[in-house]
């Protein structure tokens, strides 16, 4: 019977090959090649006993040409798309929250995850396993804003729709959205001329063309500010325009080196959540808490 302990030469992030992937029946012979398994046990679980730590966690995903920029970053909480680079040629995945599985490490008869390594023509660097772990820990902790401005984001003025259609194309420049909600006072708000204030923050990414990237999140703040001004900004007979709903009282664009830490504290990331229960299909959004 195979033993697990800190010698174990797997660790959270690394895939499965396709013998184990088989061996573990977690794909079936029409759709192997596409199919990938990836480790989200913590590392100090693997190198337990099965005793301790009873069985070994994955995510079945599959390959991708290319990533979509509502689900990288950790943008939306039930899928992921990640770049693998450490290894030449990198590979882009996309794991799906639901298709968690469990391995026993000890079976009675039959295969054993330590009668197998870990794949090595595709790797996650340290910077993507974090992605990764951002990601899974999101689902447990996660941005929760008043019902009320939920309905009227989605509901009332169709914003939420038009906003994830217009970040689709941000790829992996625009890395996290942050929406301030009446400046994180819990208000009632009744009436649509009783509007919530809305403060966007978008944080663009420095890690490859910082230049680039903050381009790309200013058309993107100038596209927001567009939508919100069509969806709820109106004009009465004499030309005046007011409120109505909700406020944007501004969209700034910051990067990622210049978000302080105290800012990512007090300001919420938006949920892909808030509008996956629509019963239309429709783009996912940008953010996790």
């Amino acid at each position: 019977m195979a033993k697990w302990a800190r010698e174990t030469p797997w660790r959270q992030g690394q895939l499965l090959t396709q013998e184990a992937i088989v061996a573990f029946e977690l794909t079936n012979k029409e759709s192997e090649g596409d199919i990938m398994a990836v480790v989200i046990s913590h590392d100090c679980d693997l190198a337990q006993g099965a005793s301790v730590e009873p069985e070994v966690e994955l995510i079945v995903g599959r390959f991708i040409a290319q990533a979509s920029g509502n689900f990288t970053h950790c943008k939306n909480l039930r899928c992921l798309h990640l770049e693998c680079t450490a290894a030449e040629p990198s590979r882009t995945i996309e794991l799906k929250i639901l298709d968690r599985r469990s391995i026993p490490k000890e079976f009675d008869a039959g295969p054993s995850l330590t009668d197998y390594l870990p794949r090595t023509d595709i790797a996650m660097t340290s910077r993507e396993r974090r992605t990764l772990q951002r990601w899974l820990a999101a689902r447990y902790e996660r941005s929760a804003f008043p019902d009320e401005f939920d309905r009227r984001l989605k509901d009332e003025t169709g914003v939420a729709e038009r906003l994830a259609q217009s970040f689709k194309e941000t790829g992996n420049d625009i890395i996290a959205v942050f929406f301030d909600v009446d400046t994180g006072k819990e208000l009632t708000r009744l009436g649509s001329e009783d509007t919530y204030d809305l403060l966007v923050t978008l944080v663009f990414s420095t890690s490859v063309d910082a230049l680039a990237a903050e381009a790309v999140a200013k058309n993107a703040a100038k596209r927001i500010r567009e939508i919100f001004r069509a969806r709820c900004l109106v004009k009465d007979g004499k030309g005046v325009e007011t409120w109505q709903w909700i406020e944007l009282a501004g969209v700034d664009v910051i990067s990622d080196e210049a978000l302080t830490y105290a800012q990512s504290i007090e300001l919420h990331k938006w949920q892909a959540d808030h509008i996956s229960l629509r019963t239309d299909p429709v783009q996912p959004f940008l953010g996790q808490r």
